[in-house]
C-alpha cells in the first residue's frame, strides 16, 4: 500500500492529511471473518527505525483511541471507527491493522503512515546575482530539511524594495538604542526610504499582513552583503584628565545616516558648566584593537577646573560600530549575505541551513527523557556539543570537531575553532561562524536526530516568535 504523508504539525484539514489526528473506519466486508455485531481489534505496528520512546511522554506517543470495540449501525450500513493520534516526531512510520477480536493472524492492514512536518517560506532578494545564487542553492536547502522529515514549501520569490551592494539590517535603530528602548523596530523593514522590506513587526496576526500561515512561515531576505550597527557607550562620572581613550575590537563606523560621524553623543559637565556637546573633540585610530580618543584640553573652562586638586568632571559618550555578518535569524525572519568576498554558493547554503536551524530551535542544551511508561525522568539528556555566546558567536551552536582556542574579544577569553591539532572531521553547519572547514548545509550526526524530534506545531512555533513578522 502507498505510504501516506501525515503533516503532524499542521492544523487539521477536511481531508485529514494534515494535523496530529486521523480518523479511521473499516466495514465488515473489509476485515476477515467480521460481521455486524462482532468486535474489531485495532493495533499499531511501528517501524523498527522509529525514534525511541525515551524522547516522548505518554501523551506525545502515537496511539489509538481504543483497541477491540464493537461497531455501530447507521441506516443500512455498519462500520467500525477509531481515532489515531500521532507523535510530533518526524520520520516515524506506522502500519495500522484491524482484525476480528481474538483473530489477529487474519488482519487487514488499513493504512501505512509516515509523520512529516511542513513549514512555508517566502524569499525577497536584492539584485540579479543574489537571485541567481538563491536559485542555485534552493534545491539543496529544501533537500537537507527533507532528509530530516521537514517539508519546506516555497510561497513566493519577490524583489526587495531596493537593490544594494551592502544591506544595513539593524534590528534596532540607533535612536531606539540611545533611548535604551526594549523595542526592536527593525528600521529596514518599515517600507520607508531606506527600507528593503515592508513587513509588519511586533506580532503580525495569523490572518493578516504579508505572510500567510503564521506561525509556520519564514521570511528570507537575500542581499549581496549585510551588516548591522550598534552603539557602544561609556561613562566616566569622575574623570580627572582631559585626555583619554577607550579600545574596541569592533569596526568604528562613520555612519552615512549620521552625517558620516562615528560619534552619536558625547557630553562633558562639571559644577560650573552644564552638559556640553563634545563630539568634535573625539577622533579614532584604526588598529587591533581600534582606539577612540578624546582631547578636551581646549574645551573652555575644563583645564582650569581640573587644575584644582580633587576636581573631576562627568564624561559620557557613545560611538557607532559596524559588524559585517553572513546572516542572522530572529523569530520567523532570516537575512543571508550571498555574494560577499570569498563566499561560495556552498557557503551561502550553509548560512541558509544554519539560520533555518536556529528558526526551528534545533540546538538545545538538554532534552527531556521519559521512562517506558512515558513518565518524565529527573535527568535530562545533555547535548555534548552545545555551546553559546560565552565562547564566541551568538546564540546556541554546535562544537562538533572544534576545540577551544584563545580569543581576547570574547567574554571568556576563548572561543571554539577548528584546526588540525584538534582532530579530523568537518564542522557542523550549526557551528557559530562561516569557516573553510564547515560542512555547509549539513547537520552533524549529533544534531541531525534532534531535528526529527523538535516540535514544530503552532504552540511551539509561536513560542519561537514565528508570528512576529509578516
Amino acid at each position: 500500500m502507498p505510504t501516506i504523508k501525515q503533516y503532524v504539525n499542521l492544523p487539521a484539514a477536511a481531508t485529514g492529511v494534515n494535523g496530529p489526528v486521523r480518523q479511521l473506519r473499516v466495514t465488515p466486508n473489509q476485515v476477515p471473518n467480521v460481521a455486524p455485531g462482532d468486535r474489531v481489534d485495532w493495533w499499531i505496528e511501528p517501524d523498527p527505525g522509529n525514534e525511541s520512546l525515551a524522547f516522548q511522554s505518554l501523551t506525545e506517543r502515537t496511539r489509538l483511541a481504543h483497541g477491540a470495540a464493537p461497531g455501530v449501525t447507521v441506516g443500512l450500513g455498519h462500520h467500525f471507527d477509531n481515532t489515531l493520534t500521532f507523535t510530533h516526531i518526524g520520520g516515524d512510520k506506522y502500519t495500522i491493522k484491524a482484525s476480528r477480536d481474538g483473530q489477529r493472524a487474519q488482519f487487514l492492514a488499513t493504512d501505512e503512515f509516515q509523520t512529516w512536518r511542513k513549514l512555508y517560506y517566502t524569499v525577497w532578494y536584492s539584485g540579479a546575482q543574489t537571485l541567481s545564487t538563491y536559485n542555485n542553492i534552493d534545491p539543496r536547502f529544501v533537500g537537507e530539511f527533507a532528509r530530516h522529515f521537514i517539508e519546506l514549501e516555497r510561497r513566493a520569490v519577490l524583489p526587495a524594495l531596493a537593490t544594494v551592494d551592502s544591506a544595513r539590517v539593524d534590528f534596532q535603530s540607533l535612536s531606539q538604542q540611545a533611548a535604551s528602548s526594549p523595542t526592536f523596530d527593525w528600521p529596514f523593514m518599515n517600507g520607508g526610504p531606506n527600507a528593503l522590506l515592508n513587513l509588519r513587526v511586533g506580532g503580525a496576526p495569523p490572518g493578516g499582513g504579508t505572510l500567510t500561515d503564521k506561525p509556520l512561515h519564514m521570511a528570507f531576505l537575500l542581499v549581496p552583503n549585510c551588516y548591522y550597527t550598534q552603539l557602544q557607550r561609556h561613562a566616566f562620572p569622575t574623570a580627572n584628565n582631559a585626555v583619554g581613550s577607550v579600545t574596541t575590537f569592533r569596526t568604528v563606523w562613520r555612519d552615512p545616516m549620521n552625517g558620516n560621524n562615528f560619534m552619536w553623543t558625547a557630553q562633558a559637565s562639571w559644577p560650573a558648566a552644564g552638559a556640553t556637546d563634545v563630539r568634535a573633540y573625539f577622533t579614532f585610530t584604526p588598529g587591533s584593537p581600534n582606539r577612540v580618543n578624546w582631547n578636551l584640553t581646549t574645551l573652555p573652562g575644563l583645564t582650569a577646573h581640573l587644575a584644582t586638586p580633587g576636581n573631576t568632571y562627568n564624561l559620557t559618550f557613545s560611538f557607532i560600530w559596524k559588524s559585517s555578518i553572513n546572516g542572522y535569524s530572529w523569530g520567523n525572519f532570516c537575512v543571508v549575505g550571498c555574494t560577499g568576498p570569498g563566499r561560495s554558493e556552498t557557503a551561502v547554503l550553509g548560512t541558509f541551513v544554519h539560520e533555518m536551524g536556529h528558526g526551528i530551535g534545533q540546538t538545545v542544551r538538554q532534552e527531556p527523557q521519559y521512562s517506558a511508561a512515558g513518565v518524565a525522568l529527573a535527568t535530562q539528556l545533555a547535548n555534548p556539543r552545545w555551546y553559546t555566546d560565552q565562547f564566541g558567536g551568538q546564540g546556541p551552536h554546535c562544537n562538533t570537531n572544534a576545540g577551544l582556542t584563545p580569543d581576547p574579544s570574547t567574554t571568556s577569553g576563548q572561543r571554539y575553532d577548528w584546526w588540525p591539532a584538534l582532530g579530523a572531521g568537518r564542522l557542523c553547519t550549526i557551528y557559530h561562524a562561516g569557516h573553510s572547514n564547515r560542512d555547509d548545509g549539513v547537520f552533524c550526526p549529533v544534531c541531525a536526530p534532534r531535528i526529527r524530534r523538535v516540535r514544530l506545531d503552532t504552540p511551539a512555533q509561536t513560542s519561537r516568535s514565528w508570528n512576529h513578522f509578516g
